[in-house]
């Protein structure tokens, strides 16, 4: 069974291993450098949530009532055993606590196993970012799923 870890309760110096992580995840490489990581890390507004032992984690920011997820990296090798899907619950049980009424995220146009992931969850694609990634260079889709917040419910 795996452990859900926050940010708070990650080891020190865990930039280095987020980042082989995504690296190792996405077909490209990670979109983030181990600096990037470092820094979101520092950042009083970010949230990471990491499957223990370190095999995926999501990365985002609520900001008042929106949220925006970063990083969705799941290990190849385990990938399609749900992992992605749960930690995509975790993040909308959190944001609906947070008061948080809308989630977005950017994907690749070619990645079509996220993008059936993320509608599957609920978000709907509402527009595109032209040549938003490098390496290689490619458009992205902005996604958005409206949650109640919890308050309301």
């Amino acid at each position: 069974m795996n452990k859900l870890l926050n940010k708070e309760e990650l080891p020190a110096k865990s930039e280095e291993l987020l980042w082989q992580l995504a690296e190792a995840s996405y077909q490209d490489g990670s979109p983030w450098t181990c600096e990037q990581f470092k820094q979101d890390l520092a950042a009083v507004d970010s949230h990471y949530l990491v499957l223990q032992p370190m095999e995926a984690f999501v990365s985002y920011r609520r900001v008042l009532d929106e949220a925006e997820i970063f990083n969705l990296a799941v290990l190849p090798e385990k990938k399609g055993q749900g992992l992605g899907k749960l930690l995509l619950q975790a993040v909308i049980q959190s944001c609906q606590s947070a008061g948080v009424e809308r989630i977005f995220l950017e994907v690749r146009v070619r990645n079509f196993p996220a993008q059936a992931l993320y509608l599957r969850m609920g978000f709907e694609i509402i527009g595109r970012r032209k040549n938003y990634y490098s390496h290689p260079q490619e458009d992205a889709l902005i996604m958005e799923k409206k949650v109640r917040p919890a308050s309301i419910k």
